[in-house]
C-alpha cells in the first residue's frame, strides 16, 4: 500500500493539473514577453498534446490510481524548454508521436487491428516529416505490435506498410505536380543522412541544451529502474505498454548521443516518450528516499527552465 507522502499528495490532486496549466501558459509567454500567433498556436497543440496523453492514460490505465501527473509531466517539461513553444518541428513531432502511441495501445491482442495501425503508422510517418528518427521508429514500432501487443497479423503488417508511404507518396504526387520534384529528392536525401558520432558533435552544443537533456534523460532512466523493480504490481496489458515507453525512452536517448545534429526534435520525443514513466514513478512510489528525488525534481526542473527561459528572454 502506497503511503500518503508528498508526491502521492501532488499526483492525486485535483489541482496539480490547473497548477500545471497556469505554470506552462507563463512559462510559454516568458521568453518573449507577449504571445505571438506562433507561440499561441504552438500553446494550442502542447495542450492538445497534453489531453491526447490523458486520454491515453484514461483509456488504458496506464497508472493504476486516479491521477492527471502524466498530462503534467508532459506539460512541464515541454513550457520548461523555450525551442518546442513556437509552433515548429519539435512540437509537431511530439503531437504526432503521442497521437500514434494513443493508436498503438488500442491494438492490445486485438484480432483485426488493421486500422488502429494504419492510423498509428500514419501519424508516425506525418511525424517524420519534422523529425527524421520517426521514420526507422516505424521498425520498432512493428517489433512492439508483435512482442508486447501480440497483434501483428499479415494485414496489419501490410496496413502499416501503406501507412508509413502514403505521406510520401502524396508528397511525390505534389512534387510532380508543381514541377519540383527535387524537393522531393532533396528531403528523401536529408532523412537518410547519418552523421558520424564525434565528442566534439556532443561537446559543441549549447550548454543549456546539454543540461536539459542530462535533467531529462536523469529522470527517465531513474524512473524506468523503478518501473523495472516493481513491474510486477501492473496488470500485464499495463507492463506491455509502459514497455514499449521504456523502449522509446532509451532509444530516444541514444538517437540523442548519437546524432545531437537533431536535438530539438529527439528532445520533444523524449520528453512525449519518458514523461509517462516519470509520472508512474512519482504517482505510484512512497519512500522517504523518492520524496527526496521528487523534491530535487523539481529543483532540477525549475533550473532547466530557469536556464532555458532565462537565456531565451535576455539573448544571452
Amino acid at each position: 500500500m502506497l503511503r500518503n507522502r508528498l508526491q502521492n499528495k501532488v499526483a492525486g490532486s485535483e489541482l496539480t493539473l490547473p497548477f500545471c496549466t497556469i505554470a506552462a501558459i507563463c512559462m510559454w509567454w516568458l521568453p518573449q514577453k507577449a504571445f505571438d500567433v506562433r507561440c499561441v498556436i504552438g500553446l494550442v497543440l502542447c495542450l492538445l498534446t497534453t489531453y491526447v496523453i490523458m486520454e491515453t492514460n484514461a483509456q488504458q490505465h496506464i497508472i493504476r490510481i486516479r491521477t492527471r501527473m502524466m498530462s503534467c509531466v508532459w506539460l512541464v517539461l515541454a513550457a520548461s524548454l523555450s525551442f518546442m513553444h513556437p509552433l515548429g518541428e519539435p512540437i509537431i513531432a511530439a503531437t504526432f508521436l503521442c497521437v500514434s502511441y494513443l493508436l498503438l495501445f488500442r491494438c492490445y491482442q486485438k484480432n483485426r487491428p488493421q486500422r488502429l495501425v494504419f492510423h498509428a503508422f500514419l501519424m508516425l510517418s506525418l511525424g517524420s516529416f519534422c523529425a527524421p528518427v520517426m521514420l526507422p521508429m516505424t521498425f520498432f514500432f512493428f517489433l512492439y505490435i508483435a512482442i508486447f501487443l501480440r497483434s501483428l497479423t499479415r494485414k496489419a503488417f501490410w496496413a502499416g506498410v501503406l501507412g508509413i508511404i502514403v505521406p510520401y507518396w502524396c508528397y511525390a504526387v505534389w512534387c510532380f505536380a508543381t514541377e519540383d520534384m527535387q524537393s522531393f529528392i532533396t528531403k528523401l536525401t536529408e532523412m537518410a543522412k547519418f552523421d558520424i558520432p564525434t565528442v566534439e558533435a556532443l561537446t559543441s552544443l549549447p550548454f543549456v541544451w546539454q543540461v536539459s537533456a542530462g535533467v531529462v534523460a536523469l529522470l527517465g532512466i531513474i524512473s524506468i529502474l523503478h518501473y523495472l523493480h516493481t513491474n510486477y504490481d501492473d496488470k500485464i496489458r499495463v507492463r506491455m505498454m509502459l514497455y514499449i515507453y521504456v523502449s522509446q525512452t532509451l532509444l530516444l536517448i541514444a538517437f540523442l548521443v548519437l546524432q545531437p545534429a537533431h536535438y530539438q526534435t529527439t528532445m520533444a520525443l523524449l520528453v512525449a516518450s519518458a514523461s509517462p514513466l516519470i509520472a508512474h514513478y512519482f504517482s505510484l512510489s512512497g519512500s522517504i528516499l523518492t520524496t527526496i528525488f521528487f523534491l530535487l525534481s523539481i529543483l532540477l526542473t525549475a533550473g532547466m527552465a530557469t536556464l532555458n527561459l532565462w537565456l531565451t528572454s535576455f539573448s544571452i
